[in-house]
């Protein structure tokens, strides 16, 4: 017979994954500006084209830190979910330069919307993205790293900032 329970969640203590608020963000910000429409600056709507190359560079940067930070947790053989036990505390590759950067190249993911469809929501949203991170994925992760790896925990929060 085959045990259907669903493993236990042995990680950070979260409400939701960590992709869900940058979308709640995006959401809102969509919503927002149907029915609430701020009018965008004339400084940004002078050269469409440079919004368009602003847009394309900071989501690639955005891809390409997240693409980092995947890699190099799956080089440590670690999770990538922070609800589940993490096999090593990983201080390399983007570790080495933020403790979060894949919550980092979320928030990119939200200015380089903001360059492409000049949503002005995106940008007033950001804070709240940030936040919600910070309070629900970032501060229990956080909690269950120093759990799991006290002194090594404390002395990489000492050497490499929350963002960055």
């Amino acid at each position: 017979m085959t045990d259907t329970t669903p493993d236990p969640i042995e990680g950070a203590d979260m409400p939701l994954p960590p992709a869900i608020y940058p979308l709640i963000c995006v959401g809102g910000s969509y919503f927002l500006n149907k029915y609430l429409p701020l009018a965008v600056p004339d400084f940004l709507t002078g050269e469409p084209a440079i919004n368009g190359k602003l847009a394309v560079v900071v989501l690639m940067v955005s891809l390409l830190l997240i693409g980092w930070s995947i890699r190099t947790l799956r080089a440590h053989k670690t999770t990538l979910l922070p609800h589940r036990t993490v096999a090593t505390l990983v201080t390399s590759g983007p570790f080495n330069y933020s403790r979060n950067p894949i919550y980092l190249g979320f928030s990119l993911l939200l200015i380089a919307m903001f360059f492409s469809t000049l949503n002005l929501w995106l940008v007033i949203l950001l804070p709240l993205n940030i936040g919600l991170l910070q309070h629900y994925v970032i501060l229990p992760e956080e909690k269950h790293l120093a759990e799991s790896f006290s002194s090594g925990y404390k002395g990489y929060r000492l050497k490499v900032r929350r963002w960055l």
